[in-house]
């Protein structure tokens, strides 16, 4: 999940901070005052203006963003997340995540949610219009039995639901029906952020201006770091003290994150021709096994199956052992874990991807 892999450009850029001052409070300094010029720059222009809160994890920043909401709105409300979202797994925020697994082991009831159809075709054929069936019956229906909701978290490109892409104009469609309905739309940009669909941000696909932005993972380069990016207008209706934390903003993880961000622009075009080569080389290996293939940039799922089901988790195992015993690592997701994505950071060498490619396929074809 670092974009930009182990750098030398990351450690450097810690390495100077640490002869300075690695550890301060939310306090002005001019590590922070660097990383806000980079991180303002990093958005459309008409998201420059947005005020930034700190973190240090990927759920924090999600659960601060609904937190966040619900203090703008002034309501208890509930808010709208989606089948197969993965938002975090602690405290408040584990109830806007979809996996079963992963709420096992966590005792806290969470926030209040609906939960929404994520457009999916390869089981549900859910498209982007289902989806805006049942918001607007969860929403506008009161006979439904739906809390109305004052906010909609959503992320533009599924992770562990399985590198899902929704239709061109799904996020527009969103967009459009949260101003309708007075409802605020936060964006999860932690995984698809940073570069990793081919765009600064995965969100700029669809030419929208969210409300929130959650972004956690690659801008820290691997020093834990995360931030909600908002609405300037929200800040006045924040109440004192809103979020507080030792290690929000710490000044390590802020040198390496304006590192990151002056480095990531560098990389889009090839994340987006390579990433687009990729993703046709896996759709031509030929397996019987391969039921879709999809993605954008440098986030390509690619679904397996068997007699038109979901490929066993004991086989995806064993294909999963197959392939590391050639060196080769692919991790899983998906709703039902059939899924092998790829999530290279986005400088990995070519010769890399072609070795990664050569042995999923030989791998896949011995299967």
């Amino acid at each position: 999940m670092l974009n930009l892999g182990h750098s030398d450009l990351i450690r450097k850029a810690i390495s100077k901070q640490l002869s300075k001052v690695w550890h301060t409070l939310e306090i002005p300094s001019e590590t922070r005052v660097e990383f806000m010029k980079e991180l303002r720059k990093s958005f459309p222009s008409n998201m420059r203006s947005y005020k930034t809160m700190f973190g240090i994890s990927g759920a924090d920043a999600c659960e601060t963003a609904m937190n966040l909401a619900h203090s703008v709105s002034g309501l208890k409300a509930s808010t709208v997340a989606f089948e197969g979202a993965y938002h975090g797994v602690h405290g408040g925020i584990i109830s806007a995540t979809a996996g079963r697994v992963y709420k096992t082991p966590v005792i806290s009831s969470g926030m209040n949610i609906i939960r929404a159809p994520y457009p999916y075709e390869m089981w549900y054929d859910y498209d982007t219009n289902d989806t805006l069936s049942f918001l607007e019956k969860a929403v506008n229906d009161p006979e439904a039995g739906y809390e109305k909701p004052d906010s909609l978290i959503v992320e533009p490109v599924q992770g562990e639901g399985g590198y899902i892409v929704p239709p061109e104009g799904f996020l527009r469609a969103l967009r459009e029906f949260c101003d309708k309905n007075d409802m605020i739309m936060i964006i999860d940009e932690v995984q698809t952020g940073l570069g990793r669909t081919g765009k600064m941000w995965g969100f700029e696909w669809d030419s929208i201006q969210p409300d929130i932005v959650c972004v956690s993972k690659s801008i820290g380069g691997g020093i834990p770091l995360s931030l909600v990016y908002y609405r300037e207008d929200y800040d006045q209706k924040l109440p004192t003290p809103f979020h507080l934390g030792t290690y929000r903003g710490n000044a390590l993880a802020l040198a390496a994150g304006t590192a990151v961000l002056r480095e990531i622009p560098k990389y889009l075009d090839r994340v987006n021709s390579d990433g687009g080569n990729l993703q046709k080389r896996f759709g031509q290996i030929g397996s019987p096994l391969i039921g879709d293939v999809r993605g954008k940039g440098f986030m390509i799922g690619v679904e397996l199956v068997e007699n038109k089901k979901p490929l066993s988790k004991t086989k995806m195992l064993s294909i999963k052992h197959t392939m590391l015993g050639k060196g080769l690592l692919m991790h899983t997701c998906g709703h039902f874990g059939n899924v092998f994505r790829f999530m290279g950071s986005l400088n990995i060498p070519a010769e890399y991807l072609e070795t990664g490619s050569r042995i999923l396929e030989e791998s896949l074809k011995a299967s």
